[in-house]
């Protein structure tokens, strides 16, 4: 039965465009794959049918029914990423040791920082009675590991002249800068090009580290309750990497307070980025042309509420607090939502202890939020605009106080998933929105079970193969 000549009138699409986004959940789902394999006649008009329908509403039309629903702007591919993360997704366990050369003890990260290109990672380990050991550029520091940002492939080792705790990525991918900083001080480092960029006293240390935000023009250091900015240098003649053009005052509490968070992060686009301190909330927009930071909106907010981790999105500011659990402000007017996100119970025998609050991993985009767990096991998913959490991704860990806590997560858009690193382990969590993107998965899943086999038993090439490099 040909089914090519049967047209739909306007009338009947224009009643369905509300149910579209429905339709689109079988067309690319298990009704494609059932027509691939034992298809009915009944299957076969109803895809067709659906096909006509899917195509025939205008990619305008998408964009205004997926941001209504989920708050993004990119019409159907939106939709595609917006529901891989409610499936099951592919979890791959990267085996540090193999790339490092040293025991498992020293395996796994602290801090990540990626520019979609690159992944940079800290050792946790700073032990100098095992420094002799290690097969790296001799250095009395951690080390920095580089990684591929398209297969997670290692890439290179870089020797740090600071202790490194936070980590940031600035300069044109292919000559990017590292940006590392501890307590007291921040460094920059390319190739064999460093530039000491802040030093502070040791009466002025910050107990978590000098806060950092970067990108392919600009630095922006969080230094006491000021932002301080600095230029990629491109001047080729130019000694140094980085060139300051100015501090701001952010905050209206003068000078560093232990007693008082910072957190600072960027919207999708890195075009601006949210300022927390004490109980202040603030968006700044960073103008790239004329090297300057505009505040764009002041928020306060509860003095007994205290933000430890903070995230901006296209619509919203999300922070997680003390209290653990997650609060919400509209961006635009800077009002808070009524509803708070927790997904633990107040009284949970498993949590940490009230004086250890592991601050939040989080990532947004449009109304949906990734979030870490106060009980360490696991990836939430939540749309932070109705305040329902839509599902919940085991992680395969031990759950805290006695597991590892999440300490970094990363968003690697070419493979639309996520680098999670725990003390003792970095696992890619991917959710795949084709099949290029499930086989570049699959393959890197396959690649470190077979180093791990290597370091196991001893047989086997831990190489990479060509299909493992995309």
């Amino acid at each position: 039965m040909s089914l090519a000549g049967q047209k739909h009138p306007r009338d009947d699409l224009d009643q369905l465009e509300e149910t579209m986004i429905g339709l689109y959940d079988l067309y690319s789902g298990d009704l494609s794959e059932k027509m691939l394999s034992y298809a009915s006649i009944d299957d076969l008009c109803n895809f067709d049918t659906l096909s006509k329908k899917f195509q025939a509403l205008a990619e305008s039309r998408w964009r205004e029914l997926v941001y209504e629903e989920i708050g993004m702007k990119n019409g159907k591919a939106d939709w595609v990423k917006y529901k891989s993360f409610l499936r099951e997704p592919i979890s791959v366990e990267l085996v540090d040791e193999a790339d490092y050369g040293y025991g498992c003890s020293f395996a796994g990260t602290v801090y990540v920082a990626t520019n979609g290109s690159i992944v940079v990672m800290v050792s946790d380990d700073n032990d100098e009675d095992e420094l002799s050991d290690r097969k790296y550029p001799s250095s009395d520091n951690e080390v920095i590991c580089a990684r591929d940002g398209y297969s997670l492939n290692f890439s290179r080792l870089v020797s740090s002249p600071i202790k490194s705790w936070m980590l940031a990525i600035c300069g044109r991918i292919g000559s990017e800068i590292i940006i590392t900083s501890n307590s007291r001080e921040v460094a920059a480092i390319r190739g064999n090009d460093t530039q000491i960029l802040r030093r502070e006293t040791q009466h002025q240390m910050y107990l978590n580290g000098i806060s950092l935000l970067g990108c392919e023009t600009h630095l922006i250091i969080c230094i006491g309750n000021c932002l301080t900015l600095y230029r990629v240098e491109t001047d080729t003649a130019s000694a140094d990497l980085l060139s300051f053009k100015k501090s701001i005052v952010a905050s209206g509490k003068n000078g560093p307070q232990s007693t008082d968070e910072v957190s600072i992060s960027w919207c999708s686009d890195k075009s601006s980025f949210v300022y927390c301190r004490g109980t202040e909330l603030s968006i700044w927009s960073l103008d790239v042309a004329n090297d300057t930071l505009d505040l764009v909106k002041l928020i306060d907010y509860d003095e007994d509420l205290q933000i430890v981790s903070i995230a901006l999105g296209d619509d919203y500011i999300i922070g997680s607090s003390t209290l653990r659990d997650i609060h919400v402000w509209d961006s635009s007017t800077g009002e808070k939502l009524p509803h708070v996100l927790c997904d633990i119970e107040e009284e949970d025998d498993r949590l940490s202890p009230d004086y250890i609050i592991r601050p939040l991993q989080l990532w947004c985009h449009g109304h949906i939020l990734i979030s870490s767990s106060h009980l360490g096991n696991k990836l939430c998913i939540w749309n932070v605009k109705s305040g329902d959490l839509l599902k919940e991704h085991s992680l395969n860990l031990d759950e805290l106080p006695d597991g590892n806590d999440l300490t970094g997560l990363a968003f690697l858009p070419h493979l639309n998933g996520f680098l999670l690193v725990t003390s003792f382990l970095t696992t890619f969590i991917s959710f795949p929105t084709n099949k290029r993107q499930e086989s570049m998965a699959k393959s890197m899943k396959r690649r470190e079970e077979r180093i791990k086999r290597v370091l196991l038993f001893g047989f086997g090439d831990a190489s990479t193969s060509d299909s493992d490099s995309w």
